[in-house]
């Protein structure tokens, strides 16, 4: 079945979007959530090797967590029918359980990989509804003209939260334990939970269609086949699983480097912070570079330069210089993301838009719990600065592919 990305009536009201916008609040509800991941995205790694000394042990408890992205298209039907706000309350209530039972054991000096692992597939998992979630919740809130600058928002709050979030990591870890500071990432996400509560607004429900397993089978074919169809959509994925794929290769890596290079725990938040700069950098220079570029010659530019940023901070060893390229990397992504988002949402009827979202998200991070495990063993073989460089040259290589996209995009 051919869709058309005109579905969506020219006739919405365009509301000027200000702190009191439907939008505005959201962005409030799930910037605390995104504040806890970024202080636990520090903890991860520094609690395994707490536990186990060994950085391969880092990337599959890491690895654990990514590899529940391989269940995201399974949940695209639900986000279709279930109501978005009690989607994000569930989603943030099941995180702050994971971060208290962890904390718990922590505290205890009970804590193993295993568990370590178990409980980052649930935190990964809850992950999943809460980004389809939020995906499916912006095209409701505001007009089709505004869905660029709404994505770029989120994205620039987001990216807020990188810069936030590792430096109040950094400053826990100053004054207090690796097991105390998780305590903090509770009180976070609990505040998250209570921010959701406290939404006005509510979406209903997109579909009253009896649920059986043939519909449900039907349904995640359907998302599939549109994703398939929509050529847009279905080449922007393909490059972002080619680019992700070399860049978790940094990701997983680069608390451990960074370590290597300074011992201070303040100083190291300070420069993982650096990264957030660079993306708030990139995701307004990417909102204004769609009036002067295509959507096409910026997704080019910015995965050949994100690529060429990574290949220099395997090379570098002095930490400055390894903030300045990532900030250059995370700035390139930066002004990706929300052109993605967009594309996605333009080109997509709303009784799709969960299926959509989940399925893209499958196909371009399916590859990363196999790209984490690389990393550990290639750091193990190469080193680390090695198996860093190899993954910028897999992200440059990702823009190759953006030539096959549409010549109107």
């Amino acid at each position: 079945m051919i869709y058309s990305h005109f579905w969506k009536s020219d006739h919405m009201i365009v509301q000027k979007i200000t702190l009191t916008h439907p939008l505005s609040r959201l962005m409030m509800s799930t910037t605390i959530a995104s504040m806890a991941g970024q202080v636990y995205s520090i903890l991860l790694p520094l609690l395994v090797l707490e536990v186990t000394s060994s950085t391969v042990a880092v990337t599959i408890a890491i690895a654990a967590e990514r590899a529940t992205m391989l269940l995201q298209p399974l949940i695209g039907p639900f986000l279709d029918r279930a109501n978005w706000k009690y989607v994000l309350l569930f989603a943030d209530f099941a995180r702050f359980l994971c971060f208290l039972l962890l904390s718990i054991f922590a505290v205890n000096g009970q804590i193993s990989l295993l568990l370590i692992c178990i409980i980052s597939m649930c935190i990964g998992f809850a992950g999943q509804f809460y980004q389809g979630a939020q995906f499916t919740a912006i095209p409701h809130l505001v007009a089709d003209r505004q869905l660029h600058f709404a994505n770029s928002l989120e994205s620039a709050i987001f990216q807020l939260t990188i810069v936030i979030g590792p430096s109040i990591g950094g400053i826990f870890l100053l004054f207090f334990s690796i097991h105390y500071s998780l305590i903090a990432v509770c009180g976070l996400s609990l505040l998250a939970v209570w921010l959701v509560l406290l939404l006005p607004y509510e979406q209903q429900t997109t579909s009253s269609r009896t649920f059986s397993i043939s519909q449900y089978i039907h349904e995640l074919r359907e998302g599939f086949s549109f994703i398939y169809q929509q050529k847009e959509i279905w080449y922007t994925n393909l490059i972002s699983l080619i680019s992700n794929f070399g860049i978790q290769f940094l990701i997983v890596l680069l608390v451990i480097y960074v370590n290597q290079l300074t011992k201070d725990p303040l100083l190291l938040g300070i420069v993982l912070s650096s990264g957030g700069i660079g993306a708030i950098l990139g995701t307004s220079l990417g909102f204004f570079a769609d009036r002067f570029s295509t959507y096409k010659q910026i997704l080019f530019a910015a995965k050949v330069i994100g690529g060429l940023s990574i290949i220099c901070v395997g090379l570098t060893d002095t930490i400055w210089l390894a903030a300045c390229f990532n900030m250059i990397g995370t700035a390139a992504a930066g002004a990706v993301n929300p052109i993605i988002k967009t594309i996605r949402q333009r080109y997509t009827p709303r009784h799709l838009l969960g299926r959509v979202q989940s399925t893209s998200r499958f196909i371009t991070f399916t590859l990363l719990p196999v790209a984490s495990v690389c990393a550990g063993f290639l750091s193990e073989w190469i080193g680390i600065g090695g198996t860093i460089l190899i993954g910028g040259c897999v992200a440059s290589i990702s823009g190759l592919l953006v030539y096959k996209l549409p010549q109107k995009l």
